[in-house]
């Protein structure tokens, strides 16, 4: 068996393996919590404990080995990941970089080392203060450098071994399988053998004699289905012909009819995941492809009917008699909180799986800035579910490709505040070499937003805290104030923000913006204010 397959199989519960006890906590949840002070820790609640995952997964550099908006094949893309994971230094006199680090990694070794793909982005600059075609020949030049990174003969040929190791945790060297498929060779450029529409769909997945899609992603989804977690999943790409290629696998996946995850020619078998056998359906259907417009400010899924109210319905009818309209659901912003509970409350009610194909125009655009880049949008008072964007683009000091912005008030989020809760930066050699990577990862962001969680309660608590005294003294002087004093003390400063927020964004129903606002930003104001 390939060493993916056999790892994922020893995973996925193969026999004598150790059974996951059902609806178990939240990652790391079982760990004794760390102290704060002399007083005890506020407990999570039930509802807490088992939050609902909302795990946005970005394709290349995540979970799949090659990227077709950036025409990177899988030998280059590797070659490019690894470049971003060497640090070396650069020699004074000749300007050359020179590999320091002995194993691929997020972070230096040595504050003063920078990566290779940062060196070559040095060498080659490419700013908007460029000429065009000056710019575009760095780009390109650039690009080469990184695609090339562990040939012989370049800066990081020492890293071949790394290289090499990834493939052999991608290749399909199960001999059965390799049989049944006709596999003679491993194919690291995707243009050498396209499709071919006169074979089966499993024929066509195993043609490169590799994964394409990541076992650590197949296995993430194996177990939280076994350990019965309730969780969605949204594929997040720039490019739809990506997406597509998905779309089939996660198909035959969850149907166990993947070629190597089928049960047949020596492969494990995961579990059902599409429906039957009351099993929760994890297909992706095209009503739950949305398409981002960020310039146009629009989330749009053109094969999803928009829903209405009995009365919205009533009037279309009474218009419509004969023909019922079909109009896709549609999501406006900003403001941003439609589009936030759109997502969550509607689309990921009926489906488990979505996707979102990204405005990479609009990233281009605006100069590949993170403001511009796949919008996440959070709700900070929300503990009851957490969403969690896995993407291998993501950078030490930048989230780069994502945008991540408050659902209420539509502010980006610092990078430190939603890495390892809201942002997981991806180590692609890791994510390929280790079959439980995503698992661990979900746990440890898991464990963070728990840990975050206590903390403002704890926090929330102290500052909330008032002796018999001050009640009694809050009390005496209220019943003194007049009906205007005791408003203007008690009930507008915490409904200014909600104001401002309203008269800043104009939205057309202003009551409704007012009372997601307050409802979902609770822990802003304090119900009781000292005299």
């Amino acid at each position: 068996a390939s060493v993916g397959a056999c790892r994922v199989g020893t995973m996925a519960g193969a026999e004598g393996a150790e059974e996951v006890p059902p609806n178990p906590m939240a990652g790391g949840l079982e760990m004794v919590q760390p102290q704060m002070g002399s007083q005890e820790l506020p407990e999570l609640f039930e509802d807490e404990r088992k939050r609902w995952l909302i795990l946005h997964v970005a394709l290349p550099r995540t979970i799949m080995t090659y990227d077709l908006a950036q025409g990177r094949s899988t030998e280059a893309e590797l070659n490019d990941a690894l470049s971003n994971l060497a640090w070396g230094s650069i020699d004074t006199e000749g300007g050359e970089w020179t590999l320091e680090s002995p194993d691929p990694s997020l972070d230096p070794p040595h504050s003063s080392l920078i990566t290779y793909a940062d060196y070559v982005a040095r060498t080659y600059p490419a700013d908007q203060t460029m000429e065009d075609s000056a710019r575009e020949e760095n780009l390109r030049l650039a690009a080469e450098k990184r695609s090339c990174f562990t040939c012989p003969g370049e800066p990081g040929s020492k890293f071949r071994a790394m290289f090499d190791q990834m493939i052999k945790n991608l290749q399909h060297s199960n001999k059965a399988l390799a049989k049944a498929f006709d596999i003679k060779k491993v194919i690291l450029n995707e243009e050498e053998l396209p499709e071919d529409p006169a074979k089966s769909e499993a024929q066509n997945i195993m043609r490169f004699g590799r994964h394409q899609i990541l076992p650590s992603f197949w296995n993430l989804l194996i177990q939280l289905t076994k350990q019965q977690r309730r969780f969605s999943v949204v594929f997040r790409s720039f490019h739809e012909e990506q997406l597509t290629q998905v779309q089939k696998e996660l198909q035959l996946f969850t149907q166990c009819q993947h070629p190597a995850y089928s049960g047949q020619n020596k492969t494990h078998k995961p579990p059902l995941m599409d429906g039957n056998k009351g099993s929760r359906d994890l297909r992706l259907t095209a009503a739950a492809i949305g398409r981002m417009d960020r310039m146009g400010g629009s989330l749009h899924f053109r094969d999803r009917p928009q829903e209405q109210t009995p009365e919205e319905e009533a009037v279309e009818s009474a218009e419509n008699p004969a023909d019922s309209v079909f109009r896709p659901t549609e999501y406006a912003f900003p403001p941003y909180h439609q589009a936030y509970a759109g997502l969550v409350d509607q689309v990921l009610e009926t489906a488990n799986t979505a996707a979102i194909v990204d405005d990479l125009a609009f990233w281009d655009a605006h100069d590949r800035d993170s403001s511009a880049g796949k919008l996440l949008l959070i709700d900070r008072a929300e503990t009851k579910v957490q969403h969690i964007f896995f993407d291998g683009n993501i950078e030490k000091d930048d989230a780069n490709c994502v945008d991540v912005r408050d659902a209420v008030k539509g502010e980006a989020l610092p990078l430190q505040d939603s890495s390892n809760i809201y942002l997981h930066r991806v180590d692609f050699f890791q994510a390929i070499t280790d079959v439980d990577y995503y698992v661990k990862a979900v746990e440890a962001c898991e464990l963070q937003m728990s840990k975050r969680i206590v903390q403002d309660r704890h926090s929330e608590g102290l500052a909330r805290a008032l002796s018999d005294q001050e009640r009694k003294q809050a009390s005496e002087a209220a019943a003194s104030m007049t009906p205007k004093e005791w408003l203007y003390r008690n009930i507008i400063p915490a409904l200014l923000p909600a104001l401002e927020a309203c008269q800043r964004d104009r939205p057309e129903d202003p009551i409704e913006f007012i009372a997601f606002y307050m409802l979902r930003h609770s822990k802003q104001y304090s119900k009781t204010l000292k005299a």
